[in-house]
């Protein structure tokens, strides 16, 4: 599904606002990221937002490591989830 870009400048800015996230994450198709960089280009306001917002997810990622369990946790609930299974 393509999404259009508003032409008026408030409504372009809430547009890029409103799919900030989508672009970020490289969810939006090409033609709307190329709106959305045109956009950004000329709006220092949603510039700004989207950096924030950019450096905010970079931040997040990095701080989102992985956790592995203990072997002795993982054989536990293993053994547990066998033995229920042969009660059903």
């Amino acid at each position: 599904m393509t999404m259009t870009q508003p032409t008026g400048d408030e409504e372009s800015c809430c547009w890029v606002i409103d799919h900030l996230q989508e672009f970020l994450h490289g969810e939006m198709n090409e033609q709307d990221a190329d709106a959305f960089r045109r956009h950004i280009a000329a709006c220092e306001n949603c510039m700004d937002e989207t950096d924030m917002e950019a450096a905010v997810s970079r931040a997040l990622k990095r701080c989102n490591r992985t956790v592995v369990a203990p072997t002795e946790l993982r054989t536990r609930i293993v053994e547990l989830h066998v033995s229920c299974r042969w009660q059903a």
